[in-house]
């Protein structure tokens, strides 16, 4: 859901700050599974998937929510966490490996941030 969102907002429609009529949205389904990724063992229900002993690992919707909600706490865990499971059931369960190419944007890279600003400060026309 988190690359969901993080792939289909525009600066119109930003599906992180959407809320369902009956309060859902993902900020809650994110404060709800912090404490859990955090500290597995406080998991108040039965082991409900395959290989639980191999979860979690780093989970793109820590680095995307992170962001989205400004929570630096998400950010700092995203990073302990292993990025580079062995298990093979885990591996085919995590559809974005590396989630930092989702977040990169073009003012984000030094090169592409200085052309941008070059050409605004020569009030050019910018063709894609």
């Amino acid at each position: 859901m988190s690359l969901l969102c993080e792939l289909l907002s525009t600066e119109e429609d930003n599906l992180w700050d959407y809320t369902l009529p009956d309060g859902r949205n993902m900020q809650k389904a994110m404060e709800f599974l912090f404490p859990y990724l955090k500290d597995k063992s406080k998991w108040p229900y039965g082991a409900d998937i395959e290989h639980f002993e191999d979860w979690p690992v780093r989970q793109p919707c820590l680095l995307l929510g992170g962001y989205a909600f400004g929570r630096p706490d998400y950010l700092a865990l995203w990073r302990t966490l292993n990025p580079d499971p062995t298990n093979l059931e885990v591996q085919r369960n995590m559809a974005v490996t590396q989630p930092l190419l989702w977040l990169l944007r073009d003012e984000d890279i030094p090169l592409e941030r200085l052309r941008i600003e070059r050409t605004r400060s020569e009030g050019s026309v910018e063709f894609e």
